[in-house]
């Protein structure tokens, strides 16, 4: 787990070894250990190492035999061992241990191909000085960020905004249209982000850029902090400008009718075995999120029966609140002999993690489970430096209630939620426009009701559309015209073919997996120098998971058939039979009463956004229909995150 960057120029003139050092030095918290940069004529590549594998040996960029291809690599190549032992027997020559490694071999043996060789969670940027060539790729389920920012002469590339930032050309004005988004979602869906210069590179997507051919006589230099080289100019031949960005894998959702129940829940059982065990690896000590929930808890019980040997896991509470399920993990900790630490986490904690967090996501994200995952993230990064985490359980599996909501309607109604993207547009419904009779809003509650596929589709989470347009300043809705971008969609093919419920699933393990709760599961750990694996997001446990048969993904009564079925051989029936809670805390409580004070200060008072974004009779009004008892935690909370990183990195 580390932070890279990439600069590659476009124009006749060599990379500045300043440039790319700053980067680095922008990243450095997501590799602590180490920070390199590779200058090469037209491209440098940059790297902030945290050791995970090779402790001693596994420093990037990483190269090839004659050093002609170079990498840098964010995350883990977990079928690495296989990789390297079938690219060694095909005369491959390797110098370190380090999983990434095999990437530049695997580029001399597939070229663009070699992402479909991959098991793991990465992001990468390889140059090919000899074909003059840099190819880069961002894992299928998007668990590792990547964004870039284009100017004329050159391409920036890094694992956040923070590292592009530093360069002079880089534009901090705001994405009007990403604002207007974040507010609806409360989320940035790719590939925009709130910078208008600055886009994430999709998941599951690899890119090529076509720089000079190798014309370069002197030796690249390679140097590695705390020594910063001053770096050396190299010739550069003028090469055709040529970004190319394509999809390399989509999740397959095709049920396999001709197996039985009982073979299902076989491989199922064997998959996530099989990918827990793989995660595993690594030369430093590997720890567990563990909420209580089952995705966690099964994690929890196949990593304890794979190494023999104490797990540390890592909960957090929070006291006196219904919101608490701290007792779960308890429970499953003692089941299992773990190590458990229990992390408590207090209202007021509150206003230092979200000014903390406002500075850290440089891409905002008004998600609650954000702050006590940054308090759980540096807690457990005291004792270990890699965990496990239950992410992709409800994605794959159908572990969220609208699912049970689908299953429930007849066959023959099902005609409705296949021709919901006629009868329910989302760029109208979720438009920045007024609606002065309430028809949208008519529409919007009728698409949930009759067609629920539309949640995983309209994904509103805090202001709908009319709320933004009387919220905002009459110059801003001016500007959106009305527009609205709604989130990825499958083809008509698809639509027609795949069930509601299959639809949903493919919906919600695009964008929203990716953009929302892969972001803060990496930031919020990389923040604390930790690496978060997700075993349920293992492309190969995912090929399973889309092959099961709708009865064992939802059923009128109950979520996640399969993955509970599974559960069942592993975990107490306490465990698999409680409700749901997900991982949240009493906001609109503290709005009300401990936060009430500063969340007025800063959205009126101190505000930096109001005058410029937002009518203040809106706000006001907010505020005090929330202190009355009415809750708008989730609006109030969207706009203190907006408005607390307008502070840190608005122009």
């Amino acid at each position: 787990m580390c932070g890279i960057a990439g600069l590659i120029s476009l124009n006749d003139m060599p990379v500045e070894s300043d440039s790319i050092r700053q980067m680095v030095v922008a990243l450095k918290h997501r590799g602590p250990d180490a920070q390199t940069i590779h200058v090469d004529g037209p491209v440098a590549l940059g790297h902030a190492r945290l050791s995970i594998i090779d402790l001693a040996a596994g420093h990037q960029p990483l190269f090839n035999e004659d050093r002609s291809i170079a990498v840098v690599c964010n995350g883990e190549i977990y079928n690495y061992r296989e990789l390297r032992s079938q690219l060694v027997q095909r005369g491959h020559q390797f110098r370190t241990g380090s999983d990434c490694e095999v990437l530049t071999h695997l580029w001399e043996e597939r070229g663009a191909r070699m992402v479909d060789e991959l098991r793991g969670m990465f992001a990468f940027i390889l140059f090919d000085r000899r074909r003059g060539i840099v190819f880069g790729a961002r894992d299928r389920f998007g668990q590792k960020p990547l964004f870039y920012a284009r100017s004329e002469n050159r391409i920036a590339f890094a694992s956040e905004i923070k590292g592009l930032l530093v360069l002079p050309d880089v534009s901090r004005d705001l994405d009007q249209q990403g604002l207007d988004q974040f507010l609806f979602h409360q989320y940035v869906p790719q590939p925009r982000t709130l910078f208008a210069g600055i886009k994430k590179l999709a998941a599951g997507s690899c890119f090529e850029i076509q720089v000079a051919p190798d014309s370069l006589e002197e030796t690249p230099l390679t140097a590695r902090s705390p020594g910063w080289a001053a770096g050396d100019r190299f010739r550069v031949s003028s090469g055709r400008d040529r970004f190319a960005v394509r999809s390399f894998w989509r999740p397959e959702i095709q049920p396999d009718r001709a197996v039985s129940d009982a073979e299902h829940l076989d491989r199922v059982d064997r998959a996530v075995a099989d990918a827990v065990q793989s995660h595993l690896v690594a030369d430093v000590p590997v720890g567990i999120f563990l909420s209580g929930g089952i995705d966690s808890s099964l994690i929890t019980a196949l990593a304890a029966r794979a190494t023999g040997e104490p797990l540390q896991t890592f909960s957090v509470s929070f006291p006196g609140s219904e919101h608490d399920e701290a007792p779960y993990a308890t429970a499953v900790a003692e089941r299992f002999q773990t190590r458990h630490h229990e992390i408590p986490f207090q209202p007021a904690d509150m206003k230092a993690v979200l000014v903390s967090a406002a500075t850290l996501f440089d891409q905002p994200l008004a998600d609650m489970a954000v702050l006590p995952l940054m308090a759980l993230s540096e807690a457990a990064s005291e004792h270990v430096k890699v965990v496990l985490t239950g992410d992709g359980g409800d994605e794959l599996f159908a572990g969220y209630r609208k699912y049970k909501r689908m299953a429930r309607i007849p066959g023959r109604y099902r005609w409705v939620q296949r021709a919901s993207s006629e009868l329910f547009p989302i760029p109208h419904l979720a438009a920045c426009r007024p609606d002065r009779l309430g028809l949208r809003k008519l529409q919007a509650r009728l698409a949930m009701a009759v067609a629920p596929a539309c949640r995983s589709q309209y994904q509103r989470q805090s202001w709908e559309g009319w709320e933004r347009h009387s919220l905002y300043q009459p110059e801003l809705t001016e500007k959106l015209a009305g527009r609205f971008e709604a989130l990825d969609e499958v083809d008509q093919a698809e639509t027609s073919m795949l069930d509601p419920l299959n639809l949903a699933l493919r919906q919600d393990q695009g964008t929203c997996l990716a953009d929302r709760l892969l972001l803060k599961g990496d930031y919020a750990t990389m923040a604390s120098g930790l690496e978060a694996r997700a075993p349920l997001l293992d492309h190969l446990l995912a090929d399973v998971a889309g092959r099961l048969p709708l009865h064992l993904k939802a059923t009128s009564q109950t979520t996640k058939v399969a993955l509970r079925e599974i559960s069942g051989r592993y975990l107490p029936a306490d465990i698999i039979s409680r409700r749901k809670k997900g991982f949240s805390m009493p906001l609109d409580r503290w709005f009300r009463g401990e936060l009430a004070q500063w969340t007025r200060q800063c959205l009126i008072d101190d505000s930096v956004t109001l005058s410029r974004y937002f009518q203040r009779q809106a706000v006001e009004r907010l505020l005090a229909e929330h202190a009355a008892g009415k809750n708008h935690a989730a609006r109030i909370h969207t706009l203190l995150t907006f408005e607390l990183w307008s502070r840190a990195y608005a122009a």
